[in-house]
């Protein structure tokens, strides 16, 4: 698992070539997983893992694009609580309001521009594959063969 007090130690410029973001955004992150969690009620298990490092395993999911399986597997958690996690801190983080992908609106009047825009859904799914029997995977009899 990552050493948060050491990665928050680094130069600025070392802490955004490994999170690929700022200091101060990280901490605004904090800060708004902060007081979601002091507005929800408590109820249930709590994360083995704190705000920083939950907000350090999405921004490494995002960044990275490594399987939740191995995320999970350097923060010690099971891939299914790095993809709550995941979802969670999205969650958070986008019903704050804080932050928001930076726009470039094009010179001009913003009515006449027809924005269209492709979203690409690449999280990962278990694959249903069918049941191999004996009756799909036996061999016709020499004899049957017209």
């Amino acid at each position: 698992m990552p050493n948060i007090t050491k990665l928050l130690k680094q130069s600025d410029a070392g802490f955004k070539r490994y999170t690929g973001i700022q200091k101060a955004t990280f901490r605004a992150m904090l800060e708004a997983m902060q007081q979601h969690e002091a507005t929800k009620r408590k109820s249930g298990r709590p994360s083995d893992l704190s705000l920083e490092s939950q907000i350090l395993l999405a921004l490494t999911y995002w960044r990275e694009y490594r399987t939740l399986y191995h995320i999970g597997m350097d923060f010690g958690i099971h891939e299914s609580s790095a993809s709550r996690i995941v979802h969670k801190v999205e969650n958070v983080l986008i019903s704050s309001g804080q932050f928001d992908l930076p726009r470039k609106l094009p010179r001009g009047e913003p009515d006449d521009t027809n924005w269209s825009a492709v979203i690409i859904d690449a999280t990962e799914t278990p694959i249903e594959r069918p049941k191999k029997t004996k009756a799909t995977t036996t061999v016709a009899k020499r004899s049957d063969i017209p």
